[in-house]
């Protein structure tokens, strides 16, 4: 499930130009000390363009609907956090 998930950098296609558009993937299962994890064991970051990529991906791309649709039983919850890199 986490390789399918960071294939999505190159199987998600943007809709004008036909070419991957996600401009960054990685991830990876938690190895932190702190014991802060709150029953997380694994953690990815996407990052995009810009907020109309992330939102046609979140809501229109064929390629992220399909995998997520594949979660449905594997994943019992999920944390979800969008930033803009330097606003505080």
């Amino acid at each position: 499930v986490c390789d399918d998930l960071l294939s999505l950098k190159d199987k998600a296609v943007h809709p004008t130009s036909k070419k991957p558009y996600i401009k960054a993937a990685s991830g990876g299962r938690d190895n932190s000390p702190e014991g802060l994890q709150n029953g997380f064991t694994h953690a990815f970051v996407f990052e995009f363009n810009n907020e109309e990529d992330r939102n046609f991906y979140l809501k229109q791309d064929e390629a992220h609907l399909a995998f997520v649709a594949t979660l449905e039983g594997l994943v019992d919850r999920a944390q979800v956090l969008d930033y803009t890199p330097g606003k505080y």
